[in-house]
This record gives structure tokens, C-alpha cells and sequence, in this order.
């Protein structure tokens, strides 16, 4: 079907069907929009373009569903912010008794921005996610950001306050032992805050010591070690450890047994793993690993992908405001 383009006396042509129905040159109404970014925060760009043919019927580049992905991108990075310049300490007097914390870092493959031909190596840097969720719920609310740790617990404030936070509710958080992490806890929740370090990631050490303990069954030891922690009985590993610590002389690269030995001593008020069993909370990290896989990782750490700082900063907070059930607000 042709369309009629009609001259004026100031445009040398005037497309009137286009503007009617709500897109421009080179544009897509935002409908279509939607249903690209739909595909795009989803799918590697070239793979959307493909479903959009399978689900649709009709062709359209990978380069156009990039950019009207990242533009969605964009507002939804917009809309994030708003919300982040609120007040995270401005709580209702009633929430849940415990809401869980938690926060960690994934490395995304980003490349710095050159001419199309040029070489543009590549650099891993860390994007960090927080999320936060009501005791016995199983609604999350997530935050990401490539930004500095203090906007980190920014926007993990922000995730408990969404999550239900109230003035009574205690925060159960967990991390990986990171003084960043401890820090950031007694900053943003205070002394309704307690910090615990991940027992998967504490059980690393541990493991990685039992093969110098000097016992006759290192798994043995790893398991009664466990067990002590699990029971509160922290000082009798940090004891076990003692027993069997490499000389000062030898690299910390082969001194597991110190290591692990460093690492409970430095941390021992954030061992209380009875407290938390007693209580029917975590103590582990899963949350926070399950984010990464479909919050972070399902669409920036494809095989092969490269990403601009600020596009994958930008997708994250598409991904993040899609996960936590605000997708509608950006095409309302």
C-alpha cells in the first residue's frame, strides 16, 4: 500500500499518515517499543530480533532493537534514581519482625567506547547487587549499581525499606565477610542491623584449611569444624586452627590454615550461627546467588558479550525494575 506525502509552503513534504498513528521516521510507536525491549533485556539483540520474527511475523534489525531497548533502559534508569533521592530512613512504625539483607558483587565484561574498527580491550569490572526480603516472603526487591559502596548501601537501604521495613523490624543481614559489607550494614540499618558471614563462604575457608589440619581424615575435621561453627562454638575452631598454623615465612598463597585462621579472628562477632538457626533465618547466601543468575547474569554474562559501562549499567536497572514488579510503570 503507497501513502501519499503532501508538500506545504514551509516543508518540502508532510507525511500525514505517520504522525496519526503515533510514530516517526526511523521510530516505533510504544507499543512496539515495549515488545522490543520485551525481547531485548531478555535475549543477546541479534537472538531478539529473531524471536520478534518468530512471535510477529515481521523483520526488524538488531540495531533498531538495541536502541529501543536501551532507551527503555534509560527511563527505567531515570524512574530508579527518582526513587533512590527519596529517604530510605523514613520507615513506617509497623513492619516485619525480620527482614534479610543481603549484597555481593558479579563481574561484568565491559569494553571503554572507540571508533567501530578499533581495538578495544577488554576489562572485568564489578557490578554490585543488593536485595532485601520480608521474613517467610517471597517477594524480593533488588538494586544494582557499578557505583561506590557508600550508593550501595544506598540502594540496599532502599531494597529493605521496599521489602516492608519497618521501626520495629530487626535486619538480618549476610554477606561475605567483606568489612565493606560490615560496614555498610551498621551504616544503613544501625543497630536494628545484624551482620552474619555466609556459612558457605566461611565453610570455603575452612575446607581449604582441612587438607594442612595434620588430621588423618581432613573431611572429618571440615565436618566436626562446621559443626562447632553451626553450634556456636567459634573459638574452638579458631583453637583447632592455631594448632597447625603455616611459618611466618611461607606466602599466604599456600598458608590455607592461616588464612582461615585470620579471617574467624577478625570476624567473630559475626559468627552467630545458632542465633540465626534459633530463629529460623539463613545462613547462607542463596538469596543473594539466585539474584545473580536471573537478576544480573542471564543477560549481561552471555558468552562472548562485551558491554559499554553505561549501556550495562542501564540494562541492569531495565532488569532490576522488571524484577521487582514496576515493569508497567515505565510504559503507563
Amino acid at each position: 500500500m503507497g501513502e501519499r506525502i503532501w508538500r506545504s509552503r514551509t516543508q518540502s513534504y508532510v507525511r500525514l499518515f505517520a504522525p496519526r498513528i503515533g510514530v516517526s521516521q526511523r521510530g516505533c510507536s510504544r507499543r512496539l517499543e515495549r515488545v522490543l525491549s520485551d525481547f531485548g533485556c531478555e535475549d543477546s539483540f541479534a537472538r531478539a530480533s529473531q524471536r520478534v520474527a518468530e512471535h510477529y511475523g515481521f523483520e526488524i534489525n538488531a540495531t533498531a532493537l538495541r536502541q529501543a531497548t536501551l532507551k527503555s533502559a534509560a527511563r527505567a534508569q531515570e524512574q530508579l534514581e527518582q526513587q533512590y533521592q527519596q529517604s530510605y530512613r523514613s520507615l513506617p512504625a509497623d513492619g516485619p519482625e525480620f527482614v534479610i539483607a543481603q549484597v555481593d558483587g558479579s563481574m561484568i565484561c565491559t569494553v571503554e567506547s572507540a571508533k567501530r574498527k578499533a581495538k578495544r580491550p577488554r576489562a572485568c569490572k564489578e557490578m554490585r547487587l543488593t536485595v532485601a526480603q520480608a521474613h517467610e516472603s517471597t517477594q524480593s526487591c533488588y538494586g544494582a549499581t557499578f557505583g561506590s559502596v557508600d550508593e550501595v548501601g544506598r540502594r540496599w537501604g532502599h531494597c529493605a525499606r521496599a521489602a516492608g521495613r519497618g521501626l520495629n523490624t530487626q535486619v538480618h543481614a549476610l554477606g561475605d565477610g567483606a568489612e565493606w559489607i560490615a560496614i555498610q550494614c551498621q551504616e544503613v540499618f544501625g543497630q536494628k542491623g545484624q551482620f552474619l558471614c555466609d556459612f558457605y563462604h566461611v565453610s570455603e575457608y575452612v575446607a581449604a584449611a582441612a587438607q594442612s589440619s595434620g588430621a588423618k581424615s581432613p573431611e572429618r575435621w571440615r565436618r566436626t569444624q562446621q559443626s562447632r561453627l553451626r553450634s556456636g562454638k567459634s573459638s574452638k575452631v579458631i583453637k583447632e586452627l592455631e594448632k597447625n598454623l603455616e611459618p611466618p615465612t611461607v606466602a599466604d598463597e599456600q598458608a590455607p590454615v592461616r588464612c582461615a585462621h585470620r579471617y574467624l579472628s577478625n570476624r567473630t562477632e559475626a559468627l552467630d550461627y545458632p542465633g540465626a538457626l534459633e530463629q529460623g533465618l539463613p545462613i547462607g547466601s542463596g538469596l543473594i546467588e539466585s539474584g545473580h543468575r536471573h537478576v544480573l547474569q542471564a543477560r549481561l554474562k552471555k558468552s562472548g558479550a562485551a558491554w559499554l559501562v553505561e549501556n550495562a549499567e542501564r540494562l541492569a536497572q531495565l532488569r532490576v525494575l522488571r524484577t521487582n514488579g514496576q515493569w508497567e510503570s515505565i510504559w503507563n
